[in-house]
């Protein structure tokens, strides 16, 4: 499998034009376009703002190529100028602009991907408002992440009660300092899960993070893809 190309190109809004105000489903037709080169597919999967178009002539498509899609779909047909982000056999996947995300009935807002990755509890906000500083920081594991928020284990005893805030550093391939509140606790066999939401997650870390997703995003479905 092609590595997922992880940078998002500013679109030109100004060439996209909205033929019809209704919604796009999965098995809809697409035409795409690059210079020179016109193809068919197939919309076969769409979750965040990725989506998948299934189609026999995926090679002649490339990581970053700039492509137009036109989907034709009962409610009408939906034209806009979009990236390749990813390929595999037999498929290409591409970004869909923020501005037509909301004509996909099959999406998920904020889609939660599962990984195994490290980090640290860095400090906690006490019941009187004052942050604890561990001696030392606290490992824990991330189970699954997305854009919104988190699930990590913490095997050491440490108690995290429900809207505690926590400061978090994660090594997801880069290195990445958050803060989060606590929505969710459960025991497990070695330690306690917890459930957090992301809280004021700075535009620098929302990029990074949502690039992270989106390869992760890829590398998953298209290793699904693979077994079924």
């Amino acid at each position: 499998m092609n590595t997922p190309a992880v940078s998002r190109k500013h679109l030109d809004n100004s060439k996209e034009r909205h033929r019809s105000s209704g919604t796009v489903m999965l098995n809809s037709r697409i035409v795409v376009e690059k210079e020179k080169f016109v193809s068919t597919g197939t919309l076969t999967y769409v979750e965040g703002d990725i989506l998948e178009i299934e189609m026999s002539e995926y090679k002649a498509f490339g990581l970053g190529d700039a492509v137009k899609l036109t989907i034709y779909s009962p409610g009408g047909f939906y034209p806009f100028e979009s990236t390749v982000v990813a390929k595999d056999q037999g498929a290409v996947m591409v970004i869909i602009p923020p501005q037509h995300l909301s004509r996909f009935a099959e999406k998920r807002e904020h889609p939660r991907v599962e990984v195994s990755q490290k980090g640290a509890l860095v400090s906690y906000r006490n019941e009187d408002g004052s942050w604890q500083v561990p001696e030392g920081q606290i490992p824990l594991t991330v189970k699954n992440i997305s854009l919104s928020g988190i699930g990590f284990i913490i095997e050491e005893p440490v108690e995290l009660d429900r809207d505690a805030l926590v400061q978090l550093h994660l090594d997801l391939g880069f290195s990445m300092h958050c803060r989060a509140e606590i929505i969710r606790t459960e025991p497990v066999e070695f330690g306690c899960y917890y459930g957090a939401h992301f809280d004021e997650l700075a535009a620098d870390k929302a990029n990074s993070l949502r690039a992270f997703i989106l390869k992760k995003q890829v590398e998953t479905h298209f290793a699904q893809k693979r077994e079924e």
